[in-house]
């Protein structure tokens, strides 16, 4: 989900110069541009050359404009069209926001020497009037919105139509929602479609950011419903932007609707509904649609002009990075978060927080080194310690890479309001968190912290169906507090009221439920909640470091014995006289290890042959990896999947990527 709001294009004049500046077709020669093409406009005056080079850029020809724009500088460097022209190419082409803002300075300081600050006819206005849009464009690009607000203003004072709207969205990036409202509302009082456009979409970016989230879906719904009327219909900006909100109601299934609608409508320049939906399929453990709509993103971003292409990189990296993490991949997940971590988004056409942005990269960065070190340890259990120690030695350095990460993390939430405002999904202050990693911050900041953030941000909070949440929430700080007791209740009540579509947080809270029985020796109780779990996101246990309680079968002879030792060993399961049932069958040649349940459905099951140079140490090893990648792995209903690429039945199973996942794909990031 993007916990964004989009603005529509900053004018009518830099929508069209950054669409042609796009194309990729044949275009004529500049040796082929006759008189006629050249004769300026009123207004727009200038030495043939100079015509020349605007016009290779207004026809998205950078280099040949570039080289003329540059050989007309060189010769005169006061040519204010020769720097317009540098300008756009850096703006548009190579998306070097300061570098084209160093070039438009320039040309209006040349131009406003020659002709003054007010031109009129005969002066060539149409130069000036140009490039007060584009300085207040790239100011926006370049997140300097009081100043983008300038030239705006010096804009409206001097040219028409007046740019009404237009200041909404700097303006409440400066935290000025009262002011940007009043922006919107003149530029719907203005009445022209361009500004009432513009004014739709910045009320529902203004009531988001002020939260105010019925406010804000009603604006959303309003600036949709007008996007309906036109000719071409909506845009995708408007629909995600609907989509978001409605998210932040917690109304999912109008979220998946509208989100697909909008891949479906022409490419946006901010913003990716790919992206978002695969962040809302992998709320919903719905793996194999995640991972479509993953492969998607990067191929929609390529279709964005040049200067936009980065403006939601990291929202990318980290939907990314929670689907490597639920699904188990680890080193994937590790190598996004490192990037994530590194290089932040442009962030002038969204309304995140970028130290939210940081803090949720950082968790999920920890959980991923922290999921590295548990396998490495589950590894480790199945061998003789003399081959441990550098399994030892690597899960340290990985879980102290984990406390390093939660540091980072603790630190970009320090804020009290920035953390209480993590706990209020699905609104400004907590749109771009995946409910089921809120937990995390249970153990980075603290339980009795969270416990006092979730009960500030609960009282504030007026949604339908956010109590739930809350719930949820304040269940795990109870079981890091110690209070089991507390912990079972408060998961018994947030389970009940629940979306059954948020499956991983609700996975999570079984997970919760579970250990605190079993922490309070209730293992009876415990096991309806394990089954739950293993039944929607078995890895959530690998993931918590959590362990299971359960009771071995089978395993006569010497391999079923290390088998069973192994695996007694292994930090993810507590061996006793009751709790879910591991049933081993192995003997010297093949082997079977299965999870089984309560009410004896099968949870997850290994298989394995003992190969011809193997000895039975080695052979009991690999089938006890093989258990704990089985018991653990993500479950996908082959229903969600691509029938093209599955065989098209119905049933579940624990080996996810056959078929479905290449092991060389690596979506763009």
């Amino acid at each position: 989900m993007t916990r964004l709001r989009r603005t529509a294009a900053i004018t009518a004049l830099v929508a069209v110069l950054s669409a042609l500046a796009a194309l990729v077709h044949a275009q004529p020669g500049v040796d082929e541009l006759d008189a006629a093409l050249l004769a300026a406009n009123p207004g727009e005056e200038a030495a043939d050359d100079e015509l020349r080079a605007w016009h290779m850029v207004q026809r998205g020809r950078n280099i040949k404009a570039r080289e003329l724009a540059a050989e007309i500088v060189a010769d005169d460097p006061r040519s204010f069209v020769g720097h317009l022209v540098l300008g756009a190419v850096e703006h548009y082409a190579e998306a070097n926001f300061p570098r084209a803002l160093f070039h438009y300075e320039i040309a209006l300081r040349e131009f406003e020497a020659v002709h003054g600050a007010e031109p009129v006819t005969p002066a060539p206005w149409r130069w000036h009037s140009r490039l007060l849009t584009e300085l207040a464009a790239t100011h926006g690009d370049l997140e300097h919105h009081a100043e983008k607000v300038v030239y705006i203003e010096r804009y409206n004072e001097l040219y028409d139509p007046d740019m009404l709207a237009d200041r909404a969205w700097p303006l409440m990036k400066m935290g000025l929602h009262a002011d940007a409202r009043l922006a919107a509302q003149e530029g719907l009082a203005e009445g022209s479609p361009r500004q009432v456009e513009i004014a739709l979409n910045a009320l529902c970016a203004v009531e988001f950011e002020a939260g105010n989230d019925g406010a804000s879906y009603e604006a959303c719904r309003q600036a949709l419903e007008y996007g309906r009327a036109k000719p071409g219909g909506p845009n995708a900006v408007d629909l995600t932007n609907y989509s978001e909100a409605a998210r932040s109601l917690f109304k999912l299934d109008e979220a998946e609707r509208i989100g697909l609608e909008a891949t479906r409508a022409g490419v946006a320049w901010y913003g990716n509904p790919w992206i978002e939906l695969a962040e809302l399929y992998t709320r919903e453990a719905r793996f194999p649609e995640a991972l479509n709509a993953l492969k998607q993103a990067p191929l929609y971003r390529q279709k964005r002009p040049p200067h936009v292409r980065d403006s939601d990189r990291n929202e990318g990296r980290r939907a990314l990075s929670s689907f490597f993490l639920v699904v188990g991949r680890d080193e994937d997940a590790r190598r996004i978060t490192g990037k994530a971590l590194v290089a932040p988004d442009r962030r002038a056409h969204n309304s995140r927080d970028p130290d939210q942005d940081l803090a949720i990269a950082a968790l999920l960065d920890r959980r991923a080194h922290f999921l590295a070190a548990e396998a490495l340890m589950e590894e480790a259990a199945a061998r003789p310690f003399w081959e441990n120690p550098g399994r030892w030695a690597e899960a340290l350095w990985l879980r102290g890479q984990s406390w390093m990460s939660g540091r980072k993390a603790a630190r970009a939430i320090a804020d009290d309001e920035r953390l209480i405002g993590s706990f209020r999904i699905g609104s400004a202050q907590g749109a771009i968190i995946q409910p089921w990693l809120v937990g995390e911050f249970v153990e980075v900041v603290g339980p009795g912290i969270v416990t006092e953030a979730v009960r500030r941000a609960r009282s504030r909070d007026e949604r339908d169906g956010a109590d739930a949440y809350y719930d949820a929430f304040a269940a795990e700080a109870a079981l890091a507090a110690g209070d089991e007791e507390e912990a079972r209740r408060i998961a018994s009540r947030a389970l009940s009221e629940l979306n059954p579509a948020e499956a991983l947080l609700r996975a999570r809270v079984h997970a919760v439920a579970a250990e605190a029985a079993r922490l309070e020796g209730d293992l009876s109780a415990s096991l309806e909640d394990y089954e739950a779990a293993f039944g929607i996101d078995p890895g959530v246990f690998r993931r918590l470091g959590f362990v299971v309680p359960v009771r071995f079968v089978g395993g006569a002879g010497p391999v079923g014995a290390q088998v069973r030792a192994g695996l007694g060993w292994s930090p993810r399961f507590d061996e006793g006289s009751a709790g879910l049932t591991v049933r081993v069958e192995a003997d010297g040649t093949t082997g079977e290890v299965c999870l089984e349940g309560p009410s004896g459905g099968v949870l997850g099951c290994a298989e394995a042959v003992r190969e011809t140079a193997e000895d039975e140490d080695a052979f009991a090893a690999r089938l006890c990896d093989a258990f704990h990648e089985a018991a653990f792995a993500p479950v996908i209903d082959l229903t969600q999947a691509d029938a093209n690429s599955l065989d098209g039945s119905t049933r579940t199973t624990r080996d996810p990527f056959e078929g479905l996942f290449e092991e060389s794909f690596v979506p763009g990031d």
